[in-house]
């Protein structure tokens, strides 16, 4: 039999509750010829005899069955290998996506001959109006570097599961081995490797936005973030050593970079002492540089919320705790 044409990715800890829907919804997708590869990452529940179940009953579920939970990045790394797609769409088993997701994925890559496509996606969140999750570029085609430009100033989200990746571009990327935000040290990398990345201006996948998921949950992500930023940094280097000091590298350091790791150190995961040390280092690495990027792209609210932090963290902590950690 020939390969598919998509290789959908669906990583599991703990999931027995999502998988068999999920399943059964990536099976149900329209007009393309795909597989499925569900990785157990070593859960403690009954997920990983249902992904068992689900594999023998079905010849395009795959199951891959982790002894050691090593984390998201390595559990997709382990069903990238085991692969066999010319492409390969990340998902996650609690979320949903229209029942065309993979094939409008698949026909965009092949039209443009892109080694990546992004697309649109949507949050939900129980209670709140559907919003979309970033602003696509209105380029059809972009080059790599002009693709990793866009993912510095948001153009382009860090996620995957809005983004369709060509199987033998992911073999020459690390899996960052990190517990938070791997997903966007695998795109910043995949955009790197890419010659052409087309944009898709539809919402192919809906993120739900769970209660406790985003909301000062008390996880501790400054290693994370550290290890992240030299991510970045490795692959705006690789394009062109001198954005390092450029506008948009300094835009992200400030909106994304810096004011993840503030808002982190002062989440209340910390000890004092910890907390203390974390906004003493964070403050050190802030510049009128950064600050400058923020003012040229008309950012007005993290240029307000950044000299705040760099000025006075104190009051940076009490406005984001009656913002509720939303800032």
């Amino acid at each position: 039999m020939s390969p598919p044409l998509v290789s959908i990715v669906l990583p599991c800890y703990n999931a027995s509750e999502y998988v068999e829907s999920a399943v059964q919804r990536l099976l149900a997708q329209q007009d393309v010829d795909l597989e499925i590869i569900v990785v157990d990452d070593a859960s403690t529940d009954g997920t990983r005899g249902i992904i068992k179940r689900l594999a023998e009953k079905e010849d395009r579920v795959h199951a891959v069955l982790l002894t050691r939970n090593g984390g998201v990045a390595a559990a997709r790394e382990a069903a990238v290998d085991a692969a066999t797609g010319t492409y390969v769409w990340f998902v996650d088993a609690d979320d949903s996506w229209p029942e065309d997701s993979a094939s409008a994925l698949a026909a965009a890559a092949l039209e443009h001959g892109a080694d990546v496509v992004c697309a649109g996606a949507t949050v939900h969140a129980e209670g709140r109006p559907d919003r979309p999750v970033g602003t696509l570029p209105d380029e059809p085609v972009l080059t790599g570097a002009e693709a990793l430009r866009e993912l510095l100033v948001g153009g382009i989200t860090g996620h995957l599961w809005n983004k369709l990746f060509r199987r033998d571009l992911l073999g020459r990327i690390t899996f960052t081995r990190i517990r938070q935000h791997s997903d966007q040290a695998m795109v910043a990398q995949s955009l790197v490797e890419a010659d052409r990345v087309a944009i898709l201006p539809r919402s192919v996948y809906t993120y739900r936005l769970r209660e406790g998921s985003v909301i000062r949950s008390g996880s501790k992500r400054a290693d994370s973030l550290r290890q992240l930023g030299d991510v970045m940094a490795s692959c705006v280097a690789r394009v062109d050593a001198r954005e390092l000091r450029g506008k948009h590298y300094l835009y992200y350091r400030a909106r994304f970079s810096t004011l993840s790791r503030l808002k982190d150190a002062t989440s209340g995961a910390y000890t004092e002492h910890e907390r203390s040390a974390l906004v003493k280092e964070i403050r050190g690495q802030m510049s009128l540089r950064q600050l400058g990027a923020l003012v040229r792209r008309g950012d007005a609210t993290r240029t307000a919320i950044y000299t705040m932090g760099w000025l006075t963290p104190r009051a940076y902590e009490l406005v984001l705790d009656r913002a509720g950690g939303r800032l």
